[in-house]
């Protein structure tokens, strides 16, 4: 017969290994800076250090947070951008501030 000890530590084991491929999942679907995402909302999806899904005239794509331009990728640069924030709950804006992203040129 297994003992309640073993079957707590097999419990334990599998809810680690379930954390762990969510975790693995979710940086597998994640979109990588200047990748293309759907819209703003889609925040979530996108990789990086204060990653968010920014609209410009260049589309809807994942930038970053940066403090100067080392920090952006490839040929994106650093740039102070206004960011808005809208409720769920009814869809009206209820912050705005300025902010430094990654931008496309």
């Amino acid at each position: 017969m297994i003992s309640t000890k073993t079957k707590l530590i097999a419990i334990a084991i599998f809810v680690a290994l379930l954390s762990i491929a969510g975790i693995v999942a979710s940086k597998l679907e994640a979109i990588e800076v200047g990748g293309s995402c759907a819209n703003a909302s889609q925040h979530d999806s996108c990789s990086g250090r204060d990653a968010a899904c920014i609209s410009s005239d260049a589309g809807n794509y994942c930038s970053i947070s940066c403090q100067a331009p080392a920090d952006c990728p490839g040929n994106m640069k650093c740039q102070d951008i206004e960011s808005e924030t809208y409720s769920a709950k009814d869809g009206t804006k209820t912050k705005t501030e300025h902010v430094k992203m990654c931008v496309k040129p």
